[in-house]
C-alpha cells in the first residue's frame, strides 16, 4: 500500500480509496499499524445482501504502475 485516503465531512464518511482504488458501501473501517512493522494492516466490512456475489474489479489502467528492472 503506497497511498490510503480516508475523507469524513459532517460526521459522514464521503471517501476511502487505498492505492486509487475506491471502496463504497464500507460500513465499518479498522487499521493498525506498529511503529517499526513496515505495513500497515486495514479491515474493511462491507455488507453483501442476499444474492450478492463479490466481483473483482477491473483495475483502471491510470492507476496501473510499469515496474522497470
Amino acid at each position: 500500500m503506497q497511498d490510503l485516503k480516508i475523507e469524513y465531512r459532517e460526521g459522514k464518511l464521503v471517501e476511502l480509496s487505498i492505492d486509487g482504488v475506491s471502496y463504497s458501501s464500507v460500513t465499518a473501517v479498522s487499521l493498525h499499524h506498529e511503529l517499526g512493522e513496515t505495513l500497515p494492516v486495514i479491515t474493511l466490512t462491507v455488507p453483501l445482501s442476499i444474492g450478492e456475489r463479490l466481483v473483482p474489479a477491473s483495475p483502471d489502467q491510470q492507476n496501473l504502475r510499469i515496474i522497470e528492472k
